[in-house]
């Protein structure tokens, strides 16, 4: 009798069981590491300039690299210093007056530099917290915090407002995984940080430093031990899993997404099908 009900008690538990997915282990990747490296480039639109009786209108693209280096003590914190090295200036011609002078400004359009100096902005991370430290204004700031969870909003230390955590997923990238954060709208930036990498723009792009200039700001590779971890292409690799923060408006109404993150709008019944609130999943028969 006794096994007969032990049988029973396990074709039950059997039943009941749901089909579990595995999830990849995604362990925390710290963004301020020694020796850490980003390869980035700034493209300066339309630049005018004259050389000898040619006039010329040309997009200048500028390569460099920045590192972490060794520690140093500013007000009583420790921080990284951050060195950059300048690899490559190069010119695409748009525009020449006389036309015929652009075959003599070829020799001008592409310059190696190889110079590296000390930055003017330093690095250090402090639970999940990643600040900057302006050497001209003698201000830190926060740059991220991987700290936060879907729906949860950055704190006041940001130096662009009130901004949120729409949602967060996780990546592959490089045989790695890597949380990537989407922030609300704004405008003049790309809204995505990704854990231990920073922003495609460049680790010092995270908020309002995006400025809507005509310039462009690209984070190409990032390395660790002189190896690649991440390129300017995986910030945009399909999601592995997905977690959507709920969104609620002045009135407090709790915002319904589907699995897509699409909201629904106020006032229409959800159909059919699996959807997301207050972090959580549930069904609609």
């Amino acid at each position: 009798m006794k096994n007969k009900t032990t049988f029973l008690l396990i074709v039950l538990l059997l039943s009941g069981m749901k089909t579990i997915t595995a999830q990849p282990v995604v362990p925390y990747h710290p963004l301020v590491k020694d020796g850490k490296t980003w390869k980035c480039q700034i493209t300066k639109r339309m630049i005018p300039e004259k050389i000898g009786d040619v006039e010329a209108f040309y997009d200048q693209t500028t390569t460099f690299s920045l590192r972490v280096g060794e520690d140093t003590i500013i007000a009583g914190k420790s921080y990284k210093k951050i060195y950059e090295e300048m690899t490559a200036i190069d010119k695409q011609l748009i525009y020449t007056n006389p036309k015929e002078a652009a075959e003599e400004m070829e020799k001008y359009l592409h310059q190696d530099v190889g110079i590296t100096t000390l930055y003017d902005k330093f690095l250090r991370e402090e639970n999940k917290k990643v600040y900057a430290h302006n050497k001209s204004t003698d201000t830190e700031y926060l740059l991220y915090d991987f700290s936060l969870l879907a729906g949860e909003k950055i704190s006041n230390e940001f130096p662009l407002g009130e901004v949120q955590i729409s949602s967060i997923d996780t990546i592959a990238a490089q045989g790695q995984y890597f949380r990537r954060y989407h922030l609300g709208e704004n405008g003049g930036y790309e809204p995505l940080w990704v854990e231990g990498i920073g922003h495609p723009g460049g680790p010092f792009h995270s908020a309002n430093h995006m400025v809507n200039d005509g310039t462009l700001y690209v984070l190409l590779a990032c390395y660790e031990d002189g190896k690649c971890i991440f390129t300017k292409d995986d910030f945009y690799n399909p999601a592995v899993t997905s977690q959507i923060g709920v969104i609620k408006n002045a009135e407090s109404d709790v915002t319904t997404f589907d699995l897509q993150g699409r909201r629904i709008p106020e006032g229409m019944k959800p159909q059919r099908g699996v959807y997301i609130r207050e972090g959580k999943k549930f069904v609609v028969k």
